[in-house]
């Protein structure tokens, strides 16, 4: 009797989510019934996010919901979670506090793809493999089933970094946001291209070796692949690649935002100058058109 009471506290403290609105009860695109006076608290919420932000949250994808867009069709097959209420209001909080809590109304407005499907399974056909996470031009689907709520907290703080830096992956490619000139180290692709700006050999270096990373960053660049070049084939000159584009050079410093411990990205600005300008661009573009701060958007291991 104590855990139903719990879960049905629960259930009223989710749907006080949001504010007070205008009530509504409709049939709409998608097959599906939206009503924010519903009893069920998955179905007002669902029904108020609908209403507030003009966008779809699916519980019980079908094939009609992600493979197709028009005349193209996705790769990816999924499976509906458990439809229980309780199952789907678990996973529904999960989504809030591993990705939904970390954005204001405007971003989820203007940001936030037109839908967001939650599955039991995510199976990329290309790749024959299971994702945490698949997005495409109008939607993003989250792998939310037992495994996922059953992580640990560590766990989870990793899969929150991982979801956070797709979503911004996404909104560069899918909805092309751009981050201002000044972040970039050169103003052009072919000059990111240049071998003299995206290798840095490392004199008598072998496979076995790893230089030190601040090498990497004293030249502005977030992250470096440990790897080699031949100098003339058959020689393996051995050092580190970095990003060869603008975009490249965008995506590895989420990436450095997003997996790298927040201390070691500190003392990596302060000791070095031409990496501290363009994490200082990005981390302001970030709070001025999404309202989040990456250091604290993301979930906090309890």
């Amino acid at each position: 009797m104590k855990k139903i009471l719990m879960f049905l506290l629960c259930g009223l403290l989710f749907i006080g989510c949001f504010d007070d609105e205008t009530i509504h009860a409709d049939y709409v695109a998608y097959g599906r019934v939206y009503d924010t006076t519903s009893t069920d608290p998955v179905v007002k919420y669902i029904s108020q996010y609908y209403y507030k932000y003009n966008k779809i949250i699916i519980l019980d994808p079908l094939p009609g919901d992600y493979m197709f867009n028009f005349q193209s069709k996705h790769d990816v097959n999924m499976v509906q979670p458990p439809q229980d209420q309780e199952s789907l209001l678990k996973r529904l909080q999960f989504l809030e506090e591993m990705f939904l809590n970390g954005y204001s109304d405007e971003v989820k407005n203007d940001m936030f793809p037109n839908i967001i499907i939650l599955a039991d399974s995510i199976k990329n056909l290309n790749t024959d493999k299971e994702v945490d996470i698949y997005t495409t031009t109008y939607y993003i689907a989250f792998l939310v089933n037992d495994g996922m709520l059953n992580k640990s907290e560590k766990e989870k703080e990793i899969l929150s970094r991982n979801w956070n830096k797709t979503f911004l992956d996404y909104c560069t490619k899918k909805i092309d946001w751009k981050v201002p000139e000044e972040f970039y180290l050169y103003p052009t692709d072919d000059e990111f291209n240049k071998k003299e700006n995206w290798w840095l050999p490392i004199p008598d270096a072998t496979k076995k070796d790893t230089a030190d990373i601040n090498l990497v960053w004293e030249r502005g660049y977030p992250t470096g692949n440990w790897t080699y070049y031949f100098a003339p084939y058959p020689v393996e000159e051995w050092g580190y690649a970095s990003s060869s584009s603008k975009s490249g050079y965008l995506e590895k410093f989420f990436e450095f935002l997003f997996t790298t411990p927040q201390e070691t990205i500190d003392k990596a600005i302060a000791d070095h100058a031409k990496l501290k300008k363009p994490h200082d661009v990005l981390d302001q573009a970030l709070k001025d058109d999404f309202g989040i701060d990456y250091r604290t958007m993301m979930y906090k291991a309890k």
